[in-house]
Order: C-alpha cells, then structure tokens, then sequence
C-alpha cells in the first residue's frame, strides 16, 4: 500500500531538515579554523592524545606560521597537522555532501523506525536505543581510522583529510548509513513472538545467469559513463569516489527494480520517481548557489570555478548524480512506491 502524500512530503522535510543542520555543524567547524590549521598540541597529556587515544588535543595556528616552520630544515620541532579549513565539507561542497546524510537520515528514519505511518510504541523504545547505538559506533570506528592513519603518517599532514578523501562528513556519514544496514540486517530493532519455519532452499531457482549477465552490463554502462564524465572534468579526477557510488547504485537498483528490463518496464513509478528526483534535485542546488553565493552545488559551480579554475566547475556532477539517483530510489522504496504497477483486467 503507497504512502499517503502528505506522509511521503513530511518525511521528506524530516531528512532533509535533519540533513541540513548535520551539515551545518561540519561546515561550522570549518568555519571555526578559518585561515588556520588545528595541529596537534604536543604539550598536553600523552604526546597530546587523550579518550584512549582516539582524539587529540588541538590548538589553531596560522597557516603561513605553519608552512615556514614545516618547510624549514633547521627546524626540530615540525606542527603535525590535524585538520584545515575544508576537511569537514563546508558549504563550498553543499551540493555534492549533502546527499549522504540524506540517504543515512532516510533509512534511520523510514528503514527502522518505520516513521511516520509505521511507528510502532511497543517497539520504539527498541529502535531509538539502535539508533544511539549506530551512532555511537560510527562515531568511534571513524575516530579510530583517523588516529590509524596519524600512526601510519611519516610526515606532517592533514590527517582528517588523508582518511575522508575529500570531507570528513562523508566518512561519518557513510559509518552511520553502513551501521544502520548491519543493524537492520540483523534484527536488532525488530521482534517477533513466534519462530517461522526457514524455507526449504532445496527447491530454489536462482536465475543466476540472467542476474550476472544483466549486472555486468549496466557495470559496464556505468563504467564508459565515468570514463566519460572524468575525461570531459564533470567528475572527480580520480574517480574512485564516483565509481563507488556508481557501483552501489548498480546494487541497489537490481535489488529495488529487478535484475533485468522484462521487471524494469514494470516499475515506471519508481523509476519516474527516481529520475525526476534526480533532476530536480540538481535544480534546487544550482538555485540555491545562485541565491545564497555560498552554498556550493557542485557543478556549473561559480565557487568551484574560483577555487579550482572554470574547467573544473562542474567536478561534483558526477558524484551529485550517482549519490542522488541512489536516495530517489531509496525514497521510493521507503514510500513503498516502486513495486511494479497493477493493472485493471477487465472481466468479460
């Protein structure tokens, strides 16, 4: 049964309001450096670690003051770099981070707490404490592969960004939308009185050619559509991050639509849903980079021109796509419109 219109509007603005004032804590730490660095601050405690090593002490020093002594061999004493302005995705790169907190605050919201016309009270309780729990884990993994590359650092460098790639949001955005797979996976928010009977495999057809085959075709579609787009700069340039995305759209897409055109055809609802979602989404941000000047969108990009020169304007579109096509179709599912559609047959 398809969501009501008006819950399927409400929880949209429930992510998407979420979504912003996530992204707006990272982009304020951004701000908070300005032109400065956190760089680690030896003088206190353990070699300036503290909470089992996971967080250093940090203090902010101008970058020019940084870059003379770093780059002086006289000198003993180098700064060890923490983090710098960028690293946490400010809102020069609004349009390409923001889709990741909007698929995770999806699932946390649509996937296990069944929000907002599948609220259960009996198991809310339930939910909310797998929630605490999925950020708590995300919070401590990502913590610790940042204090694993500062050991694995030979020389001083940004180590926050040495791990996220680009942002450290995606990285902690990321955790929480695979800690809320694994969770969901396993049952934890879920509860049953009664044990169901495992059904008897022996009998299954897997349809496993077909599945392969069709799989590897649209990698490969998606494989010439990134070479593509990196060849004319509408990607990232090393494009593994693009890719990646590309491959889980791949996944997701057989796994939401089926796993060849003969069931696609029958889904155009949600593949509609997720296509003008899409467009419309990268609609709204090219908009809102034109009205605020500051939030960037990612491509056609006046700040990304700025910052990396015109030919490298459009390098978030790719990204943006991919991420996006991946949270309409999620949408769809959540709002339970992506089944395939029912046909009137006429009695004679």
């Amino acid at each position: 049964m398809p969501m009501k219109i008006s819950n399927a509007i409400l929880l949209l603005v429930v992510c998407v309001v979420c979504a912003a004032f996530n992204m707006q804590v990272f982009a304020g730490l951004d701000e908070m450096m300005g032109d400065q660095y956190w760089v680690v601050d030896t003088t206190k405690g353990d070699n300036g670690w503290y909470a089992m090593g996971l967080l250093p002490h940090v203090k902010k020093v101008p970058k020019d003051v940084v870059k003379a002594v770093n780059s002086d061999p006289a000198a003993k004493e180098k700064y060890v770099i923490y983090a710098q302005n960028g690293d946490f995705a400010g809102n020069s790169v609004y349009g390409i981070c923001f889709g990741i907190p909007l698929i995770m605050y999806l699932i946390w919201f649509a996937f296990i707490i069944g929000f907002p016309d599948r609220v259960d009270p009996y198991l809310l309780p339930r939910k909310i404490f797998t929630i605490a729990v999925i950020i708590a884990c995300s919070v401590i993994a990502n913590l610790f592969l940042m204090r694993i590359a500062a050991d694995f650092a030979r020389e001083p460098m940004a180590r926050i960004a040495n791990v996220a790639g680009n942002h450290a949001s995606l990285l902690f955005h990321n955790a929480g939308i695979w800690f809320a797979i694994l969770f969901s996976a396993l049952g934890t928010h879920s509860h049953s009185f009664s044990e169901i009977k495992a059904p008897d495999s022996r009998n299954w057809q897997t349809q496993a050619n077909e599945k392969f085959n069709w799989m590897f075709v649209l990698l490969a579609v998606v494989t010439v559509l990134e070479i593509t787009l990196v060849k004319n700069k509408l990607a990232l340039p090393d494009a593994a991050v693009d890719y990646s995305v590309w491959i889980i759209w791949v996944v997701i897409f057989m796994r939401m639509y089926g796993f060849s055109p003969k069931y696609w055809i029958k889904r155009p609802t949600g593949i509609a849903i997720m296509i003008v979602g899409t467009l419309l989404t990268l609609s709204a941000f090219y908009m809102l980079e034109r009205i605020t000047g500051v939030h960037g969108a990612g491509f056609a990009s006046p700040i990304l021109a700025k910052a990396l020169g015109s030919e490298n304007q459009n390098i978030g579109l790719s990204l943006m796509v991919s991420i996006y096509l991946v949270f309409w179709m999620e949408f769809a599912a959540a709002i339970r419109m992506n089944g395939p559609v029912k046909r009137v047959i006429l009695k004679s």
